[in-house]
This record gives C-alpha cells, sequence and structure tokens, in this order.
C-alpha cells in the first residue's frame, strides 16, 4: 500500500513538472512571436537612415485635414479676457475694453453718434456721460461720443428713447484689429494653372519701386520705430491717437510702414520719395495682440485728410458700424482713397470692414507661388491682392523679421495707388480715372475678370 502512494506521488509530480515546461515553452514561443523579426529591425533602421526631409514628403500629410498650426502657437496666448483694463494703472484705466454682440470687442458702454442738440439733451437726460461732442473739419462730421448705464448699453435699450433716425447713425465705439500673424514658413505651393505659372515668371518679390515722386501717403496703425535703419532715408511724420498717457507699441506699424518706404537689405523702397504720415491708434491688449478703437480712429482719418493725404492705409479690420461707414463715405467725399486689409479670419468668412464698404480698396493676400494666403478672407468684396506671405520687414529694437497676412498686403496696392494719384491732377475729382488706371496694373489671377479670391488680379511694382 505504502509502495502505490509512493508511486501515485511520483506521477503526479512528474505530470506537474511537465505541464509547468509546457506553459513556460508556450509563454517564451509568445514572447518571441512579439518581437519584431530582425528583417523588420532592418527595415526600420533604413528608414531612420532616410533624410529628415524625404521621411516628412513620405508621410504625406495633408495639412488640411490638421489644425492651424497658427491656432496652435497663437490662440491660447492671443485670447482675451471677457473685459480688459486697457492702460498702466488696471485701478484707474484709461478704458476697459469687453466683448460684446457677435464676440465683437468695443469700449465698455460708450457710443457714438451723429451729433445734434437734441439727441444730446436726450442722452443727458437718461443719465448718459457726454465724453465728447466735437465738430470734425477735415471729414465735415460732427460726432457725439457717451457713455450710458449698464441698463441702456445696447442699440435696442436706446431705441426705446432715441427717433429710428437717430438710432441709423449710432454704433458702439467698436474696437479694431492688426491684420498680420506669427510668421509660420508657409508649405510649399506651386502655380495651379498655366496662366497663373505664366503670370508669375511676370511677378517679382517687393524690392522694387513704384514710383520715386515727392508725395504724400498715410497709414492708421501702431508707431513707427523711426529709429530703425531702414527709415534712415525716410520722411515720416507721426501723430498718436490714444488718450491717457496710452503709448502705442511699434511691432505692426514699423513693419507696415518699411512695405511702403523701408530699405531693407540693399532692397528698393516701394515708394522712394513718399514722406509718410503715421497716425497712432493701436494700443496693446497684450504680448500678443493690440486694438484700435473706431474713436482713434475717426480722429486719425480726420487729421490725414486735413494735411492733405489723398491715399490711407488700414491694415486693420473689425465688424461693420454705422459710424465708421459715415466716415469712410465723408472721407470719400473729401477726396481720400482708403486701402484696407480683407482681413485674416479664411476663405469662409463673412467680410470684415472697413474692407467691406464698397468705397473702400479691400485687399486680399497671396504667396511668392500666386497662392491665396490660407487665412485670407475671399468674397466679392475683394478688390486685389498683393504679396503678403512671408514679406521681409523692418520690426521693433532694429531688428527685421517676417510677417504674413493682408496687413502686408494692403500697404502694397496703397503705394502703387498713392503714384498713380500724385500723377493725376484733380485725382479726387476724376476718382473713377484713377481706379480704372489701378485695375490697369493688375495682373489676373484665377477666373478672368474680378473674382473672389484675387478681386482684378495681383498689383505689383
Amino acid at each position: 500500500m505504502t509502495f502505490i502512494k509512493t508511486t501515485i506521488l511520483v506521477l503526479i509530480t512528474l505530470i506537474t513538472v511537465c505541464i509547468s515546461q509546457l506553459a513556460s515553452a508556450r509563454a517564451i514561443e509568445q514572447s518571441i512571436g512579439s518581437i519584431t523579426p530582425i528583417d523588420k529591425i532592418d527595415s526600420v533602421v533604413n528608414t531612420l537612415r532616410l533624410p529628415l526631409n524625404k521621411r516628412l514628403s513620405e508621410q504625406a500629410i495633408n495639412d488640411s485635414l490638421m489644425p492651424p498650426i497658427e491656432s496652435l502657437v497663437t490662440s491660447p496666448l492671443s485670447a482675451l479676457p471677457d473685459a480688459l483694463a486697457i492702460g498702466d494703472d488696471i485701478l484707474n484705466p484709461a478704458w476697459t475694453e469687453v466683448k460684446v454682440e457677435d464676440n465683437w470687442r468695443a469700449v465698455k458702454n460708450q457710443w457714438i453718434v451723429l451729433a445734434d442738440e437734441s439727441t444730446k439733451s436726450k442722452l443727458t437726460s437718461l443719465g448718459a456721460s457726454i465724453e465728447s461732442n466735437r465738430s470734425y473739419d477735415g471729414l465735415k462730421l460732427s460726432l457725439l461720443r457717451f457713455t450710458v448705464p449698464e441698463n441702456l448699453d445696447s442699440k435696442q435699450a436706446l431705441a426705446v428713447y432715441l427717433s429710428g433716425s437717430v438710432i441709423a447713425t449710432l454704433d458702439r465705439n467698436h474696437v479694431y484689429q492688426a491684420q498680420s500673424a506669427l510668421n509660420i514658413p508657409p508649405a510649399i505651393s506651386q502655380p495651379n494653372n498655366d496662366k497663373q505659372s505664366q503670370a508669375q515668371s511676370n511677378l517679382r518679390r517687393l524690392g522694387a519701386s513704384f514710383c520715386a515722386d515727392d508725395l504724400r501717403i498715410g497709414m492708421i496703425d501702431s508707431a513707427v520705430d523711426q529709429a530703425h535703419p531702414a527709415f534712415n532715408d525716410a520722411k515720416i511724420t507721426a501723430k498718436s491717437f490714444l488718450s491717457g498717457n496710452v503709448k502705442s507699441p511699434l511691432l505692426h506699424g514699423t513693419a507696415v510702414a518699411s512695405v511702403l518706404l523701408g530699405k531693407i537689405d540693399n532692397l528698393a523702397p516701394l515708394l522712394k520719395g513718399a514722406h509718410l504720415y503715421s497716425a497712432e491708434v493701436f494700443y496693446r491688449r497684450s504680448d500678443y495682440a493690440q486694438g484700435a478703437t473706431l474713436n482713434a480712429m475717426i480722429e486719425a482719418i480726420n487729421w490725414l485728410i486735413e494735411e492733405h493725404v489723398k491715399v490711407i492705409n488700414m491694415s486693420l479690420a473689425g465688424p461693420d458700424n454705422a459710424i465708421l461707414k459715415a466716415v469712410v463715405n465723408a472721407a470719400n467725399k473729401q477726396g481720400a482713397f482708403i486701402v484696407a486689409a480683407a482681413g485674416n479670419e479664411g476663405p469662409a468668412a463673412a467680410a470684415v470692414f472697413p474692407a467691406g464698404y464698397q468705397d473702400v480698396i479691400a485687399v486680399s493676400a497671396i504667396d511668392q507661388h500666386q497662392q491665396p494666403y490660407r487665412w485670407s478672407n475671399q468674397g466679392t468684396y475683394i478688390d486685389y491682392s498683393a504679396f503678403g506671405v512671408n514679406v521681409l520687414t523692418a520690426q521693433s529694437q532694429r531688428r527685421t523679421g517676417r510677417e504674413s497676412g493682408t496687413s502686408m498686403a494692403a500697404p502694397v496696392v496703397s503705394a502703387a495707388l498713392a503714384c498713380i494719384v500724385a500723377r493725376r491732377q484733380n485725382a479726387a475729382e476724376n476718382r473713377s480715372d484713377v481706379l480704372s488706371a489701378l485695375a490697369e496694373k493688375a495682373i489676373d489671377l484665377g477666373p478672368t475678370g474680378k473674382d473672389p479670391i484675387f478681386g482684378f488680379g495681383a498689383i505689383q511694382p
């Protein structure tokens, strides 16, 4: 009996050992199966040996399916709070900028209307504070700027007390923004048809002049770093339209001015003999954003007209505004030509203003291959396109750098227009002739004739 028990125990032990060894063998086999075979390792090594640019090209990534690089870089940085105190003293700001209807921004509770005494009296009786009541001699307009109590801070609320004709000429003191972007090296693009390929052979990068005439041109932007070497031979008269000791930053205005008359890397400026009148309206909102109030823009346009400036560059954009439209119309009646950036909101975006107004020349941006800048607005309001991608510009602190956006394209068209105006007597009275001459300079791109991407075509020196 003892022998039988012993035999059974031995058999059980042997069976257990066999099962354990079999399980171990299977585990090892599975582990070996999960290891990349030698030939696959060799393939990976060979791939790593390829040049980086070849590996990237073989990925065939369609960047239209990827989030925009600019948005990944700038959106979190440029986001603004719903309420933003402007000025060095946040406890006693020069003004407060707030988010309003349709996610636009404006000076808190502040409105502008065509002035008359009855409207002023009515607003005062409602508790509004009159900020200014001014006649603009250049524009031949009188405007009333006022701040309302919180319960009256909408057109609907004001319409209860003001007539329909007054409401039609009333709007917020909106804030407008620059139309250039942090430069990201663009993807390589090629002309998309034979017509554009032929045009490319005639299209030069910035570095030639439109003219060397002694003329005046204006821009409404930020301050210009006049100490920059790019402006050693330039004539610039600057005036600030910011209140409350608010300073205008230098970056955007310096870049735009350098497109007009800066000399960088021995490249000729677009305007060799021009006198630039620089109206400073942009203020700092953050390290990555700047804004301009409608009120400052109105004062700037009025000053430029008083200084007999006929061509005004506005590399900025924002909402439709009844007062801005009235000011643009008044400026046109005084013989001014306004050129504006078409906007960097993308091809599907709605029109932005002042570019969207009929009497303003709207400019979209294209790259060196005549391809549209991917963030450039498109639409029936586009009049012209111009080089505006990876543009070499002067920047603050005596540096140079590259900027992209319709802000950089607009001054190209402004420069061409300024030369045409300077060489025509009574340009204001012959506005249609001036605009026809500008259209004749355009290189037609895309479909024949005016189209929503390039307008009448590209303007280049």
